[in-house]
């Protein structure tokens, strides 16, 4: 094919406007296209969150390995890699990652994208204890002025989380009934588990030898809470008091007494007179402990105790000069059904002292209060 060299001047001189322009609009559109490509991508239209849990209490999750890939697509592209390569590295080629170590070029632009990726964050604002119509936020930083990623953010609605079921306290009660184990003036609280075996409350006074017309202060703790509303269920109020009442009367063990009339058999037989030595034994008070759930050092079983003692006073006459002591000795048994096991009846025996004071003072440190026979 021959080009008329005379008729192309020709055509140039009559379309010289159009060609300009065109040629305008050619080197416009390559600038434009140029200063586009050289502009930090936003990402934020890749984020899409999702919301769990209850109302008050609800957690957001989201896309973070899409929005992950997104970052490191438009960095890998920014440092120097076709599409192809930013794909392939995205799905870890070990060929291309060879090709990598082994060329300068793409090294230099590998390093570069990784270091760039670690001056980019990404994230929402809060993500836990959620409701719903609460405003979250997505945060795009970045701690380069050359990034490649647009610094920016979206604001997103939470919705879609389930409402909690509340509970009153008295209505908890019911299904999980407060006990107390034991006789008036000695029981003790026994608190419930529920039916996972998880015990809601705390007692808050933690007081012994309880009586009718006690109040016991519960409370229900912070972490059996956060389990209910991990599963929607909430209950009204955290604390309550409660009125001890239907107790019975220690004097309701049956055979009571009868241990008690052992004390004194007991304390003669470890103070007989002798030839140099002579004992005059007074009584001065019972006491009684209640255990509720006494375990042996043999056994992990536990079981109601009573132990029943006695205080004496022990003058002991040597050589005709008298000297006071006092003391207390008793037994310990067994309660089953509202009687005492006497036959497994184990003896019990306190250090003598001169200080009468003292010594009651250390049995009501263990627990003893003073018992009166009926």
């Amino acid at each position: 094919m021959t080009i008329n060299v005379d008729e192309l001047k020709k055509w140039m001189k009559q379309n010289s406007k159009h060609l300009v322009v065109g040629i305008v609009l050619v080197l416009v559109g390559f600038a434009g296209y140029h200063y586009y490509k050289s502009q930090p991508k936003s990402i934020v239209s890749h984020v899409k969150p999702s919301y769990s849990g209850y109302d008050g209490y609800g957690s957001l999750t989201y896309n973070s390995r899409d929005v992950g890939n997104e970052v490191t697509r438009v960095v890998y592209r920014s440092a120097g890699f076709t599409k192809k390569q930013t794909e392939e590295l995205l799905s870890n080629d070990p060929v291309l990652m060879t090709d990598i170590r082994l060329d300068p070029k793409l090294q230099a632009n590998y390093d570069r994208a990784m270091t760039m990726l670690g001056t980019i964050r990404c994230d929402f604002d809060h993500a836990d204890n959620l409701k719903n119509g609460d405003k979250v936020t997505f945060r795009v930083t970045s701690t380069s002025s050359k990034s490649p990623v647009k610094s920016e953010k979206k604001v997103f609605t939470v919705k879609g989380l389930e409402k909690i079921k509340t509970v009153s306290l008295k209505d908890f009660l019911k299904d999980n009934p407060v006990t107390f184990k034991g006789y008036n003036n000695y029981a003790s609280l026994v608190l419930p588990k529920d039916k996972d075996g998880q015990e809601p409350f705390r007692d808050n006074d933690e007081k012994e030898n309880l009586s009718n017309g006690d109040k016991v202060r519960l409370s229900l703790s912070e972490s059996y809470l956060e389990q209910l509303l991990a599963k929607g269920e909430s209950i009204s109020s955290k604390e309550i008091t409660i009125k001890v009442s239907g107790l019975k009367n220690i004097t309701e063990i049956e055979n009571l007494n009868d241990l008690l009339a052992k004390n004194d058999d007991f304390v003669k037989s470890k103070h007989e007179n002798t030839s140099s030595y002579t004992y005059a034994i007074e009584k001065v008070g019972d006491y009684l402990k209640y255990d509720p759930n006494y375990s042996g050092f043999f056994s992990s079983d536990s079981s109601e105790q009573v132990r029943l003692v006695t205080v004496y006073k022990i003058t002991e006459t040597y050589s005709g000069k008298p000297t006071v002591s006092y003391g207390y000795y008793g037994y310990s048994a067994e309660v089953v059904n509202d009687k005492l096991v006497t036959e497994d009846a184990q003896t019990v025996g306190g250090y003598n002292t001169e200080d009468l004071e003292n010594l009651i003072a250390s049995l009501k440190t263990e627990g003893y209060t003073e018992y009166k026979a009926s």
